[in-house]
């Protein structure tokens, strides 16, 4: 855990590009979220396991870290901070097999917030009704790392 959080630290204060986020690359899994009452688009990184760090950056310049656990249950529980000065806690409770996508609902500073985490990100709102993907306040242009 510490090993991932410390190598993307350094890279992010060095000015490198992280390195690709893969499975052997420390468990690292793409993520993406939107406060629908916003529209405000986040795009990040989780590593490990089953626990470890998460890292995210909203649209408008957010930029917020914390950690993520999988509890017995298989749930997943992700808490974090914001240099802006909000915090959050998010619930994955669904698992999407077809794309491998792990859904997720919270709160940051006190508005609802939903997350997905996954390597098939891009094939999950692909499959998604082109209506609800329509009705989503964030694009997923935004929220996708490309």
């Amino acid at each position: 855990m510490t090993s991932a959080f410390a190598a993307l630290s350094a890279a992010a204060g060095a000015g490198e590009a992280p390195r690709p986020c893969t499975l052997d690359n420390d468990w690292c899994v793409p993520l993406a979220g939107c406060i629908e009452t916003t529209g405000e688009a986040f795009r990040g990184r989780s590593y490990g396991r089953n626990e470890g760090p998460v890292f995210a950056t909203s649209a408008a310049g957010a930029r917020c870290k914390g950690t993520w656990r999988r509890t017995r249950l298989g749930v997943g529980i992700a808490e974090f901070a914001c240099a802006d000065g909000r915090t959050g806690r998010s619930v994955y409770t669904w698992f999407e097999r077809q794309s491998g996508t792990a859904v997720g609902k919270g709160l940051l500073g006190g508005v609802q917030v939903e997350f997905w985490s996954g390597h098939n990100l891009p094939a999950y709102f692909a499959g998604k009704d082109p209506d609800e993907v329509q009705r989503m306040s964030c694009t997923t242009a935004e929220m996708l790392v490309g």
